[in-house]
């Protein structure tokens, strides 16, 4: 049972890379959507957040609330990719067609199970779902695109990135609970009204990281952990 997943789950990657490569416009497409991610949250986040109803104080919330899901979402995809196994990149592994221009992916040394970029873009998607069923449908849509990009591209084999997804998901609805957004979140948007310079001073600092999965935040964890192992390991 597990070789006919694992040759499945090959056998998905091999039929999606294989179109990599097949068209210039298509690579480009994929490519270029696919760092689109962030400038797409930023947008949604700030029509959510100014949209003016009886419902925003509970948006706001459940926004702020989504910033702790994606950084928990992250924190259990990576204690499950140090429990299991490790898996190299697809691309390095078995293989995998490049696209017809000039790229490379901005990668870290880490497993490719489970996808971290599928994790906090779906838990992104499943908090704007209970915002609102249309944009988390969209962004949903939008984040499916970008995960399969990642198999397109060589980056991951399906089974990371549908892993991913679920962990994203699972999290973001644990979190995203009214009696975690009401302790956390509401006094967090107390402040808005009586420092409101400082307020969306850090809140844009922190969707401008969270937007990129925390890349710096992450960087500099990382950094710090070599500063007490060194970079031999």
């Amino acid at each position: 049972m597990t070789d006919l997943l694992a040759g499945l789950d090959v056998s998905i990657f091999r039929a999606l890379n294989g179109l990599c490569g097949w068209s210039p416009a298509l690579d480009r497409i994929v490519v270029h959507m696919e760092v689109l991610k962030g400038s797409l949250f930023m947008g949604i986040v700030g029509l959510l957040w100014y949209w003016p109803d009886k419902e925003m104080k509970r948006r706001r919330e459940t926004i702020l609330t989504i910033i702790l899901a994606v950084a928990v979402s992250l924190i259990v995809n990576r204690l499950i990719s140090t429990l299991v196994p490790y898996r190299v990149r697809p691309m390095y592994s078995i293989g995998a067609n490049a696209p017809t221009f000039e790229w490379h992916a901005d990668l870290e040394h880490w497993s490719s199970f489970p996808s971290d970029n599928a994790t906090y873009l779906f838990a992104i998607a499943s908090g704007f779902w209970l915002i609102s069923r249309w944009w988390g449908l969209f962004f949903g849509a939008f984040a499916t695109f970008a995960a399969l990009a990642r198999v397109y591209l060589g980056i991951h084999y399906p089974s990371d990135v549908l892993v991913g997804a679920l962990i994203g998901i699972a999290t973001s609805l644990v979190v995203n609970r009214e009696s975690v957004r009401r302790r956390l979140a509401a006094p967090i948007l107390a402040f808005e009204p009586r420092y409101p310079a400082y307020f969306y001073g850090l809140f844009f600092l922190v969707l401008a990281e969270l937007s990129g999965g925390f890349p710096n935040t992450r960087r500099i964890g990382v950094a710090i952990v070599h500063l007490f192992i060194g970079y031999s390991r």
